[in-house]
């Protein structure tokens, strides 16, 4: 008999040195499923409810109310030196909230010091037998002359609300301290997988 019920959301990141040889590899299942995440669950399944029940609430900590989702206008895939939405990394420890709507201390885009280089996002999909796992992957370079730890990474879409684009945090984990040395690598991938 075939093994069941193996979803969930899974995060792995890899360290690569100035020489592009790998240092270090995580891999985890994530715990992170966050309101955000859940409410555009919820106006998918009730649209007649947009507006009544559901607000999203974007990485300033502002709450929108969703009249409409334009899903062209929506996206996960940050192009290059975009740190607003996409696969975010940071340095911060706090614990996984529920509420939680921006991560703790983001790693800004940039070659400065505590700056990481944001590169594309891409999809990451993957499929064997009747299980199948899609979702986004990044990579990050440190120009920024020293070390830089990673304490939580996440995922932020760019939502388009009647016209207006939010961007929302629906993902976040907390993992264990990342070092990425100068000139190296770091990349990240979230993802979800079904076997039903």
């Amino acid at each position: 008999m075939e093994n069941r019920n193996v979803g969930g959301v899974f995060y792995e990141v890899e360290v690569y040195d100035k020489d592009g040889k790998l240092i270090d590899k995580k891999k985890g299942r994530g715990n992170c499923i966050l309101y955000n995440w859940i409410r555009i669950f919820a106006v998918l399944r009730n649209p007649s409810d947009y507006g009544n029940a559901f607000q999203f609430v974007n990485t300033n900590g502002e709450s929108f109310t969703p009249d409409q989702i334009v899903a062209s206008g929506s996206s996960m895939l940050a192009p290059a030196g975009q740190d607003g939405y996409g696969l975010v990394v940071g340095s911060g420890s706090t614990s996984v909230s529920l509420n939680d709507y921006d991560l703790d201390s983001k790693i800004p885009h940039g070659t400065g010091s505590g700056q990481l280089q944001y590169g594309d996002s891409s999809k990451y999909d993957e499929t064997s037998g009747i299980t199948t796992s899609h979702g986004v992957q990044r990579s990050f370079d440190n120009n920024s002359g020293a070390d830089i730890t990673i304490r939580e990474i996440g995922l932020i879409a760019t939502i388009n609300i009647g016209g207006q684009n939010i961007n929302v945090l629906l993902l976040r984990d907390v993992i264990s301290d990342t070092t990425v040395p100068n000139g190296g690598r770091v990349t990240v991938k979230y993802w979800i997988t079904w076997n039903p």
